[in-house]
């Protein structure tokens, strides 16, 4: 039985809440010893490079890989041999939401939620667009920057919280109780196994 919990991590194209997404995971990963191996779509690695994060990520994590196609790097086949405890897709944009929402799995993070699913593997997803109106995040340069959230955006996140297996986090800060949650089961187990 394996010792850490392990997660595939996937970032997509979103800038907002990258900075502090990324700054979290290193966080966690440290403090409680987590393995995780993050997998990049193809915005998400223009958007890593854009904030200057590409390097960091790649030195602090122990496994970093980035979309060929929907099934390159074949995640979902590792997804369903059980070796990840869950998904986590964070921050997740408009796009990526919308896809997942309508079924339509055609890039590497979408059709790898959609396979979780199917093997009763959790899926954690971080949508920046939550509520209408207006928000404020940050460019590269530390300069600030309104965005206006669309109604569709923001609906397409609602039926996120409708289907089954997918759990929509409300802050970056909510990943480390899933990663609490996880290591407590995991602890259970291995006292169960021991008696």
């Amino acid at each position: 039985m394996r010792e850490h919990v392990r997660i595939a991590w996937g970032i997509t194209g979103s800038g907002d809440k990258i900075i502090e997404t990324v700054e979290f995971m290193e966080r966690l990963t440290r403090e409680h010893k987590l393995e995780v191996h993050v997998y990049l779509s193809k915005e998400g690695k223009v958007v890593l490079q854009f904030y200057k994060l590409l390097n960091a990520v790649n030195e602090r994590f122990s496994k970093v890989s980035l979309e060929k196609g929907p099934n390159a790097p074949f995640l979902s086949g590792k997804i369903q041999l059980g070796i990840y405890d869950f998904v986590l897709i964070a921050p997740a944009t408009a796009n990526t939401v919308a896809k997942i929402a309508y079924g339509i799995a055609d890039s590497l993070l979408t059709n790898s939620a959609a396979q979780a699913v199917k093997a009763n593997v959790p899926v954690y997803i971080y949508p920046v667009d939550q509520k209408e109106g207006e928000i404020v995040t940050k460019l590269p340069d530390g300069r600030d920057l309104k965005l206006r959230m669309r109604k569709a955006d923001v609906e397409n996140v609602e039926r996120l919280r409708r289907m089954e297996g997918i759990y929509v986090l409300e802050s970056v800060e909510a990943i480390e109780d899933v990663v609490k949650e996880f290591m407590t089961r995991r602890a259970a187990e291995r006292m169960r196994l021991r008696s």
